[in-house]
């Protein structure tokens, strides 16, 4: 079997790759059509098995809901009764009767039992009524009187129940409901159903009575319709059969705990067979009301539907397949002459297999592809050259050979105005299109694409222009314009590169720094203005970057000049910084380094290789003050060798200035941080000394003082200068560090901590922890 399936799915493979025949094409789409109807007939299948199959729940539900409510019925009856029998005058006074039984007591029996016989004969639903009356140990039923014993001998919850058991039941406070019991009957235990409640005496701590009532099982289901097949039984929460139209004694096929719903159906397996049961639950005793059929019973309407609804596909097969090999075979008789008259006419060969559509729609119009293609070619490679031909216009590098107006035509450009300028956009920074993976070189090509022709557009409503890409992050707008005066020309060309950098800035996130030439008259004076707006873009290390810059502001477009009076970096004022850095004053050194750097800029233009001499040599300036303040066994000085690699990479005199600030800063810092360790080694040697002795309890300012041949003002003095804090409370924190670390653990009391760190008197340490830890010792140990 799986041979034969495999080999058919090799050759449905070979037909779906070798012939793509229209008329397997159309073969396919009648065989879908022909599929609408198939698929009709499953879906009405469904449905209708979902109909029948609800309808035979349905009926199902009806026939279990009709005894639910018979048996229900009985059921509040049986307890109106009980009501009934509680408020019987004779009955409730009995209650009061203690075990002494009197005359009086046995003519009460006696008229009680009568009223019993009276309530059973009312209602043939039940087999017997019992009173218990607890006081006197009493049973009566309608015909005999009897003890608690003699009621055990007779009628148990279970055959080996054990009679203290049975008493515990009736020694209950509160009793109510239905129970399945055994009743002895001619030396065997017949299976019942008994309904229980309590009679409440009306005096305080008074024993009451308990009303049984004997529910005769047989007719339980003596209005059950079950089908002829079919069983209905009723179950109780622990899998006994309370009643049942089959054998009562057997075993029920389903279980209470199968069926968790209220009300439902499920199908399962026995060893007779198969088996559907529908079942209900009885909100009066909990029990479950449960029909069972064999499944193929419960499925036989079922079967016709599914016979039918297969003789109805049958059908649609064969009828259908029959119109559909007629309607293949006229309708694809033209299709296959035309194929054979365009074969021989224009001699192109058609594969068999192929799909004739197809090869009627490549014959038509390899001709037009073609064509598209070779214009597609021409348009690519145009633009190229045309980029090309503009980066050399730029530069002045064409052929002398071949007039202007030749290679415009050539390139498809029009220049029709006298006038021409040129805008050079400098992308600072990619935004959105910043990539760092593979990506990022399609990207910068899409945002030079989109600056481009986002600058052409806007140039377009005054003049002619033409965008070009110089470098990755570079490029240049020829602008071709009316001569105007010099206000004018700014004025237009300001707003051509103002409105690009904001458009591309707003929807890109690119910030953008445009350089403006000044205006040049003929095709001979792009080259010329060319040079202007790179002259210009080059100022931007002193305008900074994201702004417009024109080549006219520059004085006189001179960016070579020097300021007047030269290089401004004197060896005076290399002392003063170095001076004022020793000492820490960062607020005084910013200042000097920030009135030099304005006296070398502030006469522009100021050229970028100046700048960069200016800026390493007030880095070379703090590199010999690295030298002179670094301390031994104090690796954190600052690293000049890196701060001028970082300058090396700025690329405007703002950034070059932030970096010089941010050294100024950090060796400013390590001076004030580390100050202390300017001292004279006789810091260290009293720290260590400390360090030893803070354990002694005697350890003071004397006693160091007296180690060191020093009076303790004077050390004390010279410690605070050095150290930055007195000498006592350097102590004092040396004991307490110690005292944290053992307080850490369990194993000393706060008091031996105390007198182990050097503090005699616990009073005293505990004022010390406080004022320099802000808790005292034990609430320091709880948070730790």
């Amino acid at each position: 079997m799986a041979k034969t399936r495999n080999r058919w799915t090799n050759y449905l493979k070979q037909l779906r790759h070798k012939n793509r025949s229209v008329i397997l094409t159309w073969m396919l789409s009648y065989v879908s059509v022909l599929l609408v109807p198939i698929l009709i007939s499953g879906v009405i299948y469904g449905a209708t098995l979902n109909v029948v199959k609800a309808e035979i729940n349905r009926a199902n539900q009806s026939i279990l809901l009709q005894m639910e409510q018979a048996i229900d019925n009985q059921f509040k009856g049986i307890e109106s009764l009980s009501v009934e029998v509680s408020l019987n005058r004779r009955i409730a006074a009995f209650i009061t009767a203690d075990a002494d039984l009197s005359d009086s007591d046995h003519y009460e029996i006696y008229q009680i039992a009568n009223d019993l016989r009276v309530y059973e004969i009312a209602n043939d639903f039940l087999e017997g009524i019992y009173i218990y009356y607890k006081s006197s140990d009493t049973v009566i039923a309608r015909n005999n009187r009897m003890n608690s014993e003699t009621l055990y001998d007779h009628i148990r919850f279970e055959e080996h129940m054990p009679f203290q058991s049975f008493r515990e039941f009736f020694d209950q406070w509160y009793i109510k409901g239905y129970h399945t019991v055994v009743v002895s009957e001619e030396n065997e235990w017949r299976p019942t159903v008994m309904y229980a409640q309590n009679v409440m005496s009306n005096v305080i701590n008074q024993p009451g009575a308990v009303l049984l009532f004997m529910i005769d099982r047989s007719k339980l289901l003596e209005q059950a319709s079950a089908p002829d097949e079919g069983t209905i039984l009723i179950l109780d929460e622990d899998d006994r059969v309370i009643a049942s139209t089959g054998d009562p004694l057997a075993e029920p096929a389903v279980q209470y705990g199968d069926m968790p719903e209220e009300s439902g159906q499920l199908e399962f397996q026995t060893a007779d067979g198969r088996l559907v049961a529908s079942y209900t639950t009885s909100s009066i005793t909990g029990w479950k009301y449960v029909m069972t059929l064999p499944a193929a019973v419960y499925h036989q309407k079922m079967n016709v539907v599914e016979q039918l609804t297969i003789v109805s596909i049958l059908l649609c097969l064969v009828v259908g397949g029959g119109v559909t090999y007629w309607l293949l075979k006229r309708n694809y008789l033209p299709i296959h002459a035309l194929i054979q008259s365009l074969s021989f006419k224009a001699g192109v060969t058609f594969d068999r297999g192929s799909n004739e559509y197809s090869f009627l729609e490549q014959a038509l119009s390899s001709t037009y592809h073609e064509k598209e293609e070779l214009h597609y070619k021409l348009n690519q490679h145009n633009n190229t050259l045309r980029s090309h031909f503009l980066q050399r216009l730029l530069k002045g590098q064409l052929d002398s050979h071949i007039p202007l107006h030749e290679s415009f035509s050539a390139y498809d450009l029009r220049f029709p105005q006298d006038g021409f300028s040129v805008i050079l956009l400098r992308i600072e920074h990619f935004g959105k299109f910043h990539r760092e993976d593979e990506e990022q070189v399609r990207n910068k090509r899409l945002l030079h694409f989109l600056i481009a022709n986002v600058v052409e557009e806007v140039a377009r409503k005054s003049a002619h222009a033409y965008a070009v890409e110089l470098d990755q992050e570079l490029l240049a707008c020829i602008v071709n314009h009316p001569l105007a005066s010099t206000a004018e020309q700014r004025a237009e060309l300001g707003r051509i590169a103002e409105e690009t950098m904001s458009f591309i800035s707003d929807h890109a996130h690119v910030q953008l720094t445009a350089a403006i030439s000044m205006q040049q008259e003929g095709e001979d004076g792009i080259f010329q203005a060319f040079q202007e707006a790179v002259e210009a873009m080059e100022y931007r290390i002193v305008a900074g970057s994201g702004g417009i810059i024109h080549y006219g502001d520059l004085n006189g477009g001179d960016s070579q000049g020097a300021a007047p009076g030269g290089y401004f970096y004197p060896l005076k004022a290399e002392q003063q910084l170095i001076a004022i850095v020793r000492e820490g004053q960062l607020d005084k050194a910013k200042a000097l380094a920030h009135e030099i750097i304005q006296k070398n800029v502030t006469t522009e233009p100021f050229s970028f290789h100046t700048a960069k001499c200016l800026m390493f040599d007030l880095m070379a300036t703090l590199q010999k003050v690295i030298g002179e303040i670094r301390i031994a066994g104090k690796p954190d000085v600052p690293d000049g060798v890196r701060a001028i690699e970082r300058l090396m990479q700025c690329q405007t005199v703002g950034e070059m200035r932030g970096q010089l600030y941010d050294m100024l800063e950090l060796l400013c810092g390590y001076v004030n941080n580390n100050r202390e360790y300017s001292s004279n080694p006789l810091i260290d040697k009293v720290m260590k000394y400390v360090n030893d002795y803070y354990h002694d309890e005697n350890l003071n300012i004397s006693m160091i003082g007296e180690a060191f041949s020093m009076t303790p003002s004077y050390i004390s003095k010279l410690f605070k200068e050095h150290a930055g804090e007195s000498l006592l409370d350097y102590i004092n924190k040396t004991r307490l560090a110690q005292a944290k670390l053992l307080l850490t653990g369990e194993k000393y009391t706060v008091s031996e901590i105390s007198l182990m760190v050097g503090y005699n008197d616990v009073n005293t340490f505990h004022r010390i922890f406080k004022k320099f830890e802000g808790i005292t010792p034990g609430r320091y140990r709880e948070v730790k």
